[in-house]
């Protein structure tokens, strides 16, 4: 018999926070944890919050951000911060999408683990979740269906049709030094809500995102983040125009074949 092998070291260092600088503090009744990354949708709500604090503190807030009929919690920014100051002082979670808490202790120079290190990120910024839902796909990019073996009855007159949910933005996030998105994280989040493309073109797309407004960046601190367009039909409309204008690198193989068609 063999002994069995050794089981691979495993990296158990905890999670560190954003920044090591104070951006402000988040305050509901008496809690006022440390803000250390935020960052805001502007039309929709929160994005991205990193807290630090006494174990009851950062979970009050969080607590109470994730409550269903919550007014939100307040936001403090430090007089000497650094970042946009166009963050709003109310801060509000987006309805109707998850939420995922990242949790971890911090252990002080004289051994305490007292103080928590909590995130808090929206689904559709968090790849590991967006992946595992199927797009949903806009039926005039759906193929014809077959038709009926015999003809379907009309609506009845003045009958209101129903309207198609619009998807909700993606967001990617980064370093506070970035000054554009990680384009394969952005690839990752464009395959989510069901974009088709090269790995090799993920570059290229990011630039053409940005010059058609489809990637914007949104207010944050601490980190950076962009917000990514929802509706499928502008990014193939998108990915179709890049390839018109050759803006994407073509395999020789692909353009052989297509000549030889």
């Amino acid at each position: 018999m063999h002994a069995p092998p050794l089981p691979a070291a495993i990296d158990m260092a905890p999670p560190i926070p954003f920044t090591d600088e104070k951006i402000g503090s988040a305050a509901h009744e008496k809690h006022m944890p440390n803000v250390r990354a935020l960052a805001v949708d502007p039309d929709r709500g929160l994005v991205l919050l990193n807290l630090i604090g006494a174990d009851a503190s950062v979970s009050a807030v969080i607590m109470e951000l994730l409550r269903s009929k919550s007014n939100g919690v307040g936001f403090m920014p430090t007089l000497f911060a650094k970042g946009p100051t166009n963050i709003p002082t109310q801060l509000t979670i987006q309805q109707g999408i998850r939420y995922t808490t990242f949790r971890s202790a911090l252990a002080t120079p004289g051994g305490s683990i007292s103080q928590k290190n909590w995130c808090l990120l929206i689904a559709t910024a968090n790849l590991a979740q967006s992946r595992r839902r199927a797009p949903t796909i806009p039926a005039e990019l759906l193929p014809p269906p077959p038709p009926p073996a015999m003809a379907a009855p009309s609506p009845p007159q003045g009958a209101v049709q129903p309207t198609p949910v619009a998807s909700p933005p993606h967001y990617v996030i980064g370093a506070p030094t970035a000054t554009t998105p990680d384009p394969n994280a952005l690839l990752g989040q464009l395959r989510s809500i069901g974009v088709v493309l090269a790995d090799g073109w993920a570059t290229a797309v990011r630039d053409l995102a940005i010059e058609a407004q489809l990637v914007t960046p949104i207010p944050a601190a601490g980190v950076m983040c962009w917000r990514l367009d929802g509706d499928l039909v502008r990014w193939v409309d998108l990915i179709k125009h890049g390839i018109h204008q050759q803006r994407f690198p073509i395999p020789e193989i692909v353009m052989r074949q297509q000549r030889a068609a």
